[in-house]
């Protein structure tokens, strides 16, 4: 193993999207059981809230809560991503 330094490597931007895509689907299904489970919890419909407007329980909330999980995500990964590559070009 080598103690060298090595320099940081740039992110893929359509990893990152689908990487955060991915993790706001799995966090949106977490609030939308939570929902369901404890429909008094409004921490969990307000982060339902943030995708659709449908009732929480409803089969619409589902659908355009993980489209627009991953859509949203999908974008801001690429944002960070490319964000990412061009400060550590000019820190290079």
């Amino acid at each position: 193993m080598s103690n060298a330094f090595q320099s940081p490597t740039p992110l893929s931007p359509l990893a990152a999207a689908v990487g955060l895509g991915v993790a706001l689907i799995v966090l949106f299904a977490v609030c939308a059981i939570v929902a369901l489970a404890a429909p008094d919890l409004q921490a969990a419909h307000a982060w339902i809230g943030l995708f659709t407007t449908a009732p929480a329980a409803s089969v619409r909330a589902w659908a355009e809560g993980i489209i627009f999980s991953l859509v949203f995500g999908a974008l801001a990964g690429v944002v960070f991503a490319v964000t990412y590559n061009a400060v550590l070009k000019r820190a290079a």
